[in-house]
């Protein structure tokens, strides 16, 4: 069964808001999120602890709720 594509796109819409303010809500945690990047080239790179990180959308979220939860 393939997913009504109006909700596959409300969520991805609700994720992409919510990797711009958890990549805001981690700047105090030294973690430097370029949210154009996930716009452009389909990833986002994630700066944290002098690591770099080139994550999914679902991934970029998951890491950014890490950081902000430890």
């Amino acid at each position: 069964m393939i997913p009504n594509p109006a909700i596959t796109e409300a969520f991805e819409d609700w994720l992409k808001a919510q990797i711009l303010q958890l990549s805001v809500d981690t700047l105090k945690s030294n973690a430097v999120t370029c949210t154009a990047c996930g716009e452009i080239l389909g990833t986002y790179i994630i700066d944290y602890k002098g690591d770099r990180f080139r994550l999914s959308l679902e991934q970029a979220y998951a890491f950014l709720k890490f950081i902000q939860e430890n």
